[in-house]
Formats: C-alpha cells, sequence, structure tokens
C-alpha cells in the first residue's frame, strides 16, 4: 500500500494536466512521435581549426528513454502518456548536436566517433515542470570539452535555459522544449567555438 501511493499521487496530479495523462490516447495505439530540431544558422566567422567528436550524453535512468518527463514536484517524475521521443533522448540530442555544430560552421569537422577535442556532456534536465501549475520546458546540460589526446579537461561550463509553454498539450510543450533546446545549444557551440 505504502509504495503505491506516491504512484497514484503522481497520477492524480497528471490528471490535472490535459497534456500529461491524456495525450495521444494510450492502450495499443502507436505514440505521437515528436524530435527535437538542430540549430540551422551561420557561426562565428572565425571558425576553430581543430576537429570535434561529440560524445552521447550520460543521463540518469529517468531521462535514458525516448519517453517525454514530466516534474509534477522536484522530488518526483512521471511521463506524458502516448507520447515519445523519436529516439532515447541522449542519442536524439547527440545527433542533434552534431548536425547543429556542421550547420554552423563553428569547427573545423565534426563526427561521433574522432576528433582531436572531445564534448561530453551530462543531461541534467531535459522535462516539462508542472509543479507552480503552469508548464514550462527545462533543459540543463553540462559540458566538459576534452583534449582527446591526453585526456585533459580544458574547460568545464553549465548551460541551462526555461521556456514557459503556452498549455500543456504536447505540441506546445514540444515547441518549448525545443526553444530551450536551441538556446541552449547555442551557447554551447558558442563557447566551443571559442576555445582557440
Amino acid at each position: 500500500m505504502s509504495r503505491s501511493a506516491p504512484i497514484l499521487a503522481a497520477g492524480l496530479i497528471c490528471l490535472g494536466l490535459a497534456g500529461c495523462a491524456l495525450a495521444g490516447g494510450g492502450g495499443g495505439h502507436a505514440p505521437d512521435t515528436y524530435d527535437l530540431v538542430a540549430l540551422d544558422f551561420a557561426g562565428s566567422a572565425r571558425r576553430a581549426p581543430w576537429q570535434l567528436v561529440v560524445y552521447e550524453p550520460v543521463a540518469v535512468h529517468a531521462l535514458e528513454t525516448n519517453r517525454l518527463m514530466v516534474r509534477p514536484r522536484a522530488d518526483q517524475v512521471s511521463y506524458y502518456k502516448g507520447v515519445a521521443w523519436s529516439d532515447r533522448l541522449p542519442r536524439l540530442v547527440q545527433a542533434r548536436m552534431i548536425e547543429s555544430f556542421q550547420n554552423s560552421g563553428a569547427v573545423k569537422a565534426v563526427s561521433a566517433t574522432s576528433g582531436q577535442f572531445g564534448l561530453a556532456t551530462e543531461l541534467r534536465a531535459f522535462q516539462v515542470d508542472v509543479s507552480s501549475g503552469k508548464a514550462a520546458a527545462e533543459v540543463d546540460i553540462f559540458a566538459k570539452l576534452i583534449n582527446t589526446s591526453s585526456g585533459r579537461v580544458v574547460a568545464t561550463r553549465g548551460f541551462s535555459s526555461r521556456v514557459p509553454a503556452t498549455t500543456d498539450n504536447p505540441e506546445d510543450v514540444i515547441a518549448a522544449l525545443n526553444q530551450a533546446f536551441t538556446e541552449v545549444l547555442q551557447d554551447i557551440t558558442g563557447w566551443v567555438s571559442a576555445r582557440r
């Protein structure tokens, strides 16, 4: 009985949010699938003259999934029903980071396998926060830039963004998450390319 109480509480909280519990139906229906959007912009005129490898981000188990996380409270985790990312979130973030660096021209070359510097990241938050009663997208990524020859960490920094969603419907929270992710990507891209 005591183990089921927190689960029941999370479910009741989510029932008050139309998108959280009811989006996309349930049962045997395929989930509505969403994607993250890579940056499409011209980068710095001064491109970093080295190759970058972007590693797959590490994440806690709750984010190691293709499900869309919701936080009803700071100490509680739930997920939207009938909604999914197009891949596991860490893999999807890695793919869009690589694409963003390619689009920006911020470094000489970028890949998932080799480079003179490595970008190692940790997904600390990538979710919809509803603890205040209003949905807001939260993205928090901690980054390390590593010299791949020596293994030495040459720089570290945290990047975060919080973007209010217009409603708690999946389309609106995904749009807010993409906006927050875009803001974080812009900052990470500029930070990496500034390393000479």
